[in-house]
């Protein structure tokens, strides 16, 4: 085991689930270029995140876009605003993030294993 590995305890305590983004606001007071999503995560309910997307998409390309996000972490002060969950993407080394999405649409609040 690297001294970097994750057993299987600590997987398991990541919620990662799937969510459909209902709302897209421009976050000009972030420190890095972002938006401000507003997404559906079924059952759970609905939570909003601060995401740096800006280089790749645009406001109505990601209305009703289905993402993946880590759910269960503390909420995050981002300026003047409360993230509530982490969306994830691929982030290359100039920082430009491509989102992670399932293969198919599924039901929102979706756990992924």
């Amino acid at each position: 085991m690297t001294p970097n590995s994750l057993s299987w305890t600590d997987f398991d305590k990541v919620d990662i689930r799937t969510g459909t983004i209902i709302a897209v606001e421009p976050f000009p007071k972030a420190r890095k270029p972002a938006y401000k999503l507003t997404i559906d995560f079924g059952e759970l309910g609905i939570k909003r995140s601060s995401a740096q997307l800006t280089a790749l998409y645009q406001p109505d390309t990601l209305l009703g876009k289905q993402v993946v996000a880590v759910v269960n972490f503390p909420p995050k002060q981002i300026a003047t605003f409360m993230s509530e969950c982490l969306v994830l993407g691929a982030v290359a080394d100039d920082g430009t993030v491509t989102l992670l999405q399932t293969d198919r649409l599924t039901e929102n609040g979706q756990r992924i294993g």
